[in-house]
C-alpha cells in the first residue's frame, strides 16, 4: 500500500518546478503592466496544473512506472500535461478577464503547437527536479522509501555509466 503522505514529500521538487512556473509566469505579467489580480490569476492559472502534473510525473517515477532520470518518458508525459497545464491556463484567465470560461481559438492547433514546445519544458523540468531532489531525497531518504528507491536508481545509473565509461578508456 502506498504511503500517500511519503508519495507527497517525495514529490516536492516536482511541485516546486510548477510553483516556480506559475511565480516567473506572474511576475512577468506583473512586469508588463497587467493589474496585479491578473498577475496572480496567471500565476496561479499555470503553477497549479503545472504542480499538479509534475507530481504525478514525480508518482510514476516514485512507484517505479517511468525509470529516473531517463528523458523519452517524460517527453511523452509533458507532450500531453504541458499543453493540458496550458490550456487549464488560457481558460481561467479568459473566465477572470471576461466573465465566462472559453476554449482558445482553434483549440486543436493551440495543443498542437503547445505539444510542439512542450519538448524544452520537459528538459527543464526534468533538469530542476533532478537539481532540486537531488538537496532534498537525500535529507528523507531514512524514512522516506521512495525517496530511497530513487536515489538507489541514480546511484545505480551513475555507477553504470561510471563502469562503462572505465570499460571504453574515456577519461574525464
Amino acid at each position: 500500500m502506498a504511503s500517500y503522505k511519503q508519495l507527497a514529500e517525495y514529490c516536492l521538487p516536482a511541485a516546486s518546478v510548477g510553483a516556480a512556473a506559475g511565480l516567473i509566469a506572474g511576475g512577468l505579467a506583473a512586469f508588463v503592466g497587467q493589474p496585479a489580480g491578473w498577475a496572480v490569476v496567471t500565476g496561479l492559472g499555470l503553477g497549479v496544473p503545472l504542480m499538479l502534473f509534475g507530481s504525478g510525473y514525480a508518482a510514476l517515477v516514485a512507484l517505479g512506472k517511468v525509470p529516473a532520470g531517463v528523458f523519452a518518458p517524460a517527453a511523452v508525459y509533458w507532450v500531453i500535461a504541458f499543453p493540458l497545464a496550458l490550456l487549464v491556463h488560457s481558460v481561467v484567465t479568459a473566465w477572470v478577464v471576461t466573465g465566462s470560461p472559453g476554449l482558445p481559438p482553434e483549440p486543436w492547433k493551440f495543443l498542437a503547437f503547445r505539444a510542439l514546445v512542450s519538448m524544452g519544458f520537459a528538459i527543464g523540468f526534468l533538469w530542476m527536479q533532478e537539481q532540486l531532489g537531488r538537496f532534498w531525497w537525500p535529507h528523507i531518504l531514512d524514512r522516506n522509501q521512495y525517496a530511497r528507491r530513487v536515489v538507489e536508481q541514480y546511484t545505480h545509473l551513475a555507477t553504470a555509466l561510471a563502469a562503462r565509461k572505465a570499460a571504453t578508456g574515456r577519461r574525464t
